[in-house]
């Protein structure tokens, strides 16, 4: 197998691409060419896109992302391969998070086809979210070099708890307060443990979670289980399970969350399922 393969070499965690060459070759693979994600990278992976060529992506959840919606809705096939901090994509795959056991496997796979969503223009493989989580995610980046992650999650939770706000929004014809709407792409379930996971990435629904205006206590707590990956365990959600949705607010832009990325987007918010429009090796 011939492929191309993205990487971020400047993550901490990154494996030095001597050595990816040398895993890919253990599993009859040939890397064509290496291209790093960041600025520029899109143009120099489109020829590859074009060509249909088999590309891999090996990172965490936003660099998959980002690769994901360059291959949707084309003749190449994205192979995802675990490597990033957060591989939320890849172990609902059910990808091994060995990396000589995924690319080992892939000489056995036959290419699937599963679903991608979109916030206006911007693809997301995970979740999106407006409100409390993009705002603490803010902050919470600002604050990591100094105090770590987990110590940088507390101070951000700490700062929404003191200045928070809600949002006016509208969703299926409801006019409510909210200060957090999580949309997930596919069918997002609690599990035992009361982590969430997803069986299936080719149902074509969102799962929404709406939280109407709470007290500050609410807030906090809110604010602490969004930013450790716990929200959906809360029962001051509403659920929603659409096929589009479409989010009106007074704001000109919201700050949108996205596969772990935040980006201002205007409004409205548009939220539409791509069906089966990813076609991975994985």
């Amino acid at each position: 197998m011939k492929l191309v393969l993205v990487d971020n070499p400047q993550s901490g965690s990154a494996i030095s691409r001597k050595e990816l060459r040398e895993k890919c070759a253990a599993a009859d693979i040939t890397v064509e060419e290496f291209i790093a994600i960041g600025d520029g990278f899109e143009s120099k992976l489109k020829p590859f896109i074009r060509a249909g060529k088999p590309i891999a992506v090996i990172g965490g959840d936003g660099t998959v992302s980002a690769v994901a919606g360059l291959v949707a809705d084309t003749k190449a096939t994205l192979i995802p391969l675990p490597g990033g901090t957060l591989n939320h994509f890849t172990k609902d795959l059910d990808i091994p998070q060995d990396i000589d056991e995924a690319l080992a496997r892939l000489a056995t796979l036959s290419p699937r086809s599963i679903d991608i969503a979109k916030v206006n223009d911007t693809p997301f493989i995970n979740n999106s979210s407006i409100g409390l989580y993009p705002t603490s995610l803010r902050s919470r980046e600002q604050l990591e070099s100094a105090f770590g992650k987990w110590a940088a999650a507390i101070v951000a939770s700490w700062r929404a708890f003191v200045s928070f706000k809600t949002y006016l929004v509208t969703i299926d014809d409801e006019t409510f307060e909210t200060l957090f709407i999580f949309v997930g792409n596919n069918r997002y379930e609690l599990d035992a443990a009361g982590g969430t996971n997803r069986t299936r990435l080719d149902e074509g629904v969102l799962t929404v979670y709406a939280a109407k205006a709470q007290s500050r206590l609410t807030l906090l707590k809110i604010a602490l289980f969004a930013l450790i990956g716990r929200d959906k365990q809360l029962d001051e959600f509403e659920e929603f399970f659409p096929a589009t949705l479409t989010i009106k607010t007074d704001h000109a832009e919201l700050s949108v969350s996205h596969d772990g990325e935040v980006s201002k987007l205007t409004t409205p918010l548009r939220y539409a399922m791509q069906p089966k429009a990813l076609t991975i090796l994985g």
